[in-house]
């Protein structure tokens, strides 16, 4: 019996009905109907195929039914089956390669990690980059218009994320910290009560970076978590004086107001306890900021195959409690994560360059812009920001939230 040779090599029997079908459509999309010339046309191409005494792959008798149209007095009805037949194989070498892509990434032959917060080898990378695989496909064939699809495959104009483009969310931004930790937060299951120390401080930073990646692409940044930890420095600082108090002086007095600095001349009346608070505070402030470190380059996010993508400014505050903690951020860097040490990817540091702050010798925090280059021959981090440049024109030296701050790469930003 005769059959029909597919395209993957299959051959399963001869069904001249699919000719004349696909004929009859052919009229019908250029003449809005099938007429009684028409079915006899049909017909009479697929009597013809049937009658070759040979089997035929499907482009053979695709090539017939070509000819045989245009050899007719119906040659607009060729063109429009030609251009029909185009578009099909367009569409099938789109979904072959594209089954290709979405193979490739399953099984992980072709691993890039073309991120470095992305293992592409673990079971939700593989995941993941086949489901980038797909909304790419999306993005392409069903949303961005024909000029920004072939200028994206042409590698003539590339689109960023192309694989959130049909989601549609937003790309990069900066969280409100100082609100947050303040009066606390929401999430999906539970709410988050206040900071009251250093230590939960910083891992409720981790926290929220964790929980905001998963609300959008692209990264997250903290624009001034040194000034931001002023409070939770001061409020770890009391709770140890008290105990010292307690223990050392073995006093009822107690200091209960968070607003004091540390080095009001309160604490300083009594020498012993205020060099036990500072050392506590220190200690729980470095282990603070290595807890965060560690964190955030180790709790994946994004269905458990991706670090989220963070930043954080520092660099300007001169008061003791934010140098405490610049201090603390970049000795965290220098040292670096885990049993070998490794320099840690997240959070990308950003050390915010200001005149009369930090700049020259003299200012009040030179010595950590000295203690910032360290840490980048070392580590690449911090990079650098300029809060003095003309677009950051007319900021409030008081006032943090008007600093320019910005997202980390790897590379630096000029000064």
């Amino acid at each position: 019996m005769k059959k029909v040779i597919k395209r993957d090599g299959r051959k399963e029997l001869f069904d001249k009905e699919k000719i004349v079908r696909a004929v009859e459509l052919s009229f019908e999309d250029v003449e809005n109907e099938i007429s009684e010339k028409a079915h006899l046309k049909a017909r009479e191409i697929a009597n013809y195929v049937s009658n070759i005494e040979k089997d035929l792959s499907v482009e053979e008798i695709q090539d017939i039914v070509e000819e045989k149209l245009m050899a007719s007095n119906y040659k607009n009805i060729a063109r429009n089956f030609i251009t029909y037949r185009y578009e099909r194989t367009k569409e099938r070498e789109r979904n072959s390669q594209f089954m290709r892509d979405i193979s490739e990434k399953l099984a992980a032959s072709n691993v890039q990690n073309q991120n470095a917060n992305v293992d592409e080898h673990s079971f939700g990378g593989r995941m993941g980059e086949a489901r980038n695989s797909l909304m790419k496909k999306v993005a392409l064939d069903y949303i961005v218009s024909d000029m920004a699809r072939e200028n994206h495959l042409n590698n003539e104009i590339y689109i960023h994320d192309l694989d959130s483009y049909a989601v549609g969310m937003h790309n990069c931004l900066t969280i409100p910290f100082d609100k947050l930790l303040k009066e606390g937060f929401n999430t999906r299951q539970t709410d988050v009560r206040p900071a009251r120390s250093i230590n939960t401080a910083f891992q409720l930073v981790a926290v929220l970076f964790q929980l905001q990646s998963l609300q959008q692409f692209g990264g997250v940044s903290a624009s001034h978590l040194d000034w931001t930890m002023v409070p939770y420095v001061r409020i770890s600082f009391r709770k140890h004086f008290n105990e010292g108090m307690e223990f050392i002086e073995e006093s009822d007095l107690r200091q209960e107001s968070d607003e004091l600095s540390i080095e009001d001349d309160f604490y300083k009346k009594f020498p012993k306890v205020y060099k036990y608070a500072m050392s506590k505070t220190e200690k729980e402030l470095m282990q603070a900021v290595q807890g965060m470190y560690h964190n955030l380059n180790t709790l994946q996010s994004r269905s458990g195959n991706q670090l989220p993508f963070t930043s954080i400014n520092y660099g300007t505050c001169t008061l003791p409690e934010g140098r405490m903690v610049i201090k603390a951020l970049l000795e965290g860097s220098i040292e670096g994560v885990g049993k070998v040490r490794k320099t840690p990817i997240f959070p990308c540091g950003i050390f915010q360059c200001m005149i009369g702050v930090n700049r020259k010798p003299g200012d009040p925090n030179y010595d950590l812009f000295q203690l910032a280059l360290k840490s980048t021959s070392k580590r690449l981090y911090p990079n650098y920001v300029n809060v003095d440049w003309s677009v950051n024109a007319g900021y409030d030296k008081n006032d943090p939230k008007t600093y320019v701050s910005t997202m980390g790469k790897c590379k630096l930003q000029l000064i």
